[in-house]
């Protein structure tokens, strides 16, 4: 009896001894599956390359704050500078008007008409197209007779002609419609001779009266009177468009 009981107690130790032994395996093989774990998932895990960390460590860190732009919530609107209809109607200026563009029937009326005023005592004073007519007559008659190829007649000698007729009236005397046409025929010969390619043109598309003696005592006359306003009239643009301002008053065209 002792020596089985001696028998169970030494058994006894041993299972303890053997469950004790068995319960520290079981704890190793735990905490090597642990750590297997852990290194597996730090392998799985991507890594940044030094180089990558570096780059990133080496860039400047900006510290700022963005600056959002400030937007008014109720913005104030001068009055002052909002225009009714009306008054943007009155404040827009109007389109300028166009020129009227003077071609030389209209340049010949003007001087017909002057030439009418003029003669207002007369019994019977010519038309502005009376005029015209003779003032056509003669350059035509040039034409015809081989003294021209073109036409004498344009803007700047119906100017010219204008200012001679401006000092024949003022020095010649006119009783009848004979002694305009004269003078009128008279202006423009000198208007001929002065600014025309020929030294010199026949008497007869502008002689009226046969009296040739006569019509060149007028011509030197008006030249030697006229000539500083004739100079004056070739050289001096601002001259000339005065002339021409003036010549076209004479009349609404």
């Amino acid at each position: 009896m002792g020596s089985d009981a001696s028998v169970l107690r030494s058994n006894g130790t041993m299972d303890v001894k053997n469950k004790s032994r068995l319960a520290e395996d079981v704890k190793k093989i735990t905490f090597a599956a642990s750590k297997l774990k852990i290194s597996t998932k730090r392998r799985d895990k991507p890594q940044k390359s030094k180089r990558t960390e570096s780059f990133a460590e080496s860039q400047p860190v900006d510290t700022r704050e963005e600056v959002k732009p400030h937007v008014a919530t109720n913005p104030v609107v001068d009055r002052s500078s909002v225009q009714s209809p009306a008054e943007a109607a009155v404040r827009t200026p109007a389109p300028a008007r166009a020129e009227k563009k003077w071609t030389l029937t209209d340049l010949l009326h003007c001087l017909g008409t002057y030439v009418q005023e003029r003669c207002s005592d007369l019994d019977s004073p010519p038309t502005p197209n009376d005029i015209a007519m003779w003032v056509r007559c003669a350059d035509r008659a040039l034409q015809l007779n081989g003294w021209t190829v073109n036409s004498f007649l344009m803007e700047s000698h119906i100017v010219f002609t204008y200012l001679l007729l401006t000092h024949a009236f003022q020095r010649f005397t006119f009783k009848t419609l004979v002694d305009v046409k004269e003078v009128v025929l008279m202006c423009l010969y000198v208007s001929y001779t002065y600014n025309a390619n020929e030294i010199s043109y026949p008497l007869r598309p502008f002689l009226v009266k046969q009296d040739k003696s006569a019509f060149w005592d007028k011509c030197t006359t008006l030249s030697l009177g006229a000539s500083t306003q004739m100079l004056k009239l070739n050289r001096e643009g601002t001259y000339y468009a005065d002339v021409l301002a003036t010549l076209k008053t004479a009349v609404s065209v």
